[in-house]
């Protein structure tokens, strides 16, 4: 079965527009590339609007990829440009993110 990878990160309101420039700049080519090749089945990226954590000064995204292996998530997490990536939007996160990652049970 696939992996299915969520993670929920948590942005400065202030600074959500930087960040939805840097992802779409640096990390949705990397997606393109990854579904291109079949390393993701699908990915996808949601800006939160509403939830069980309604802070007001950060703003939520949803990240949900799935991947044939963990071995594809390992190589995507072990890019270079994604380890760039990661570490610019990591100044914009006031707080670590929620990850959460396993086998697939059930799909439609």
């Amino acid at each position: 079965m696939s992996e299915l990878d969520v993670i929920v990160i948590h942005i400065r309101a202030e600074q959500a527009a930087e960040y939805e420039r840097l992802f779409a700049e640096r990390e949705l080519p990397r997606w393109r590339e990854y579904k291109d090749r079949g390393a993701f089945l699908s990915a996808r990226i949601s800006r939160v609007a509403f939830g069980t954590d309604d802070r007001q000064d950060l703003v939520k995204y949803a990240i949900v990829v799935e991947v044939p292996s963990h071995a594809a998530h390992s190589e995507h997490d072990a890019d270079p440009g994604f380890q760039e990536f990661n570490r610019l939007a990591d100044l914009l996160q006031p707080e670590d993110p929620l990850v959460y990652g396993g086998e697939v049970l059930h799909a439609v």
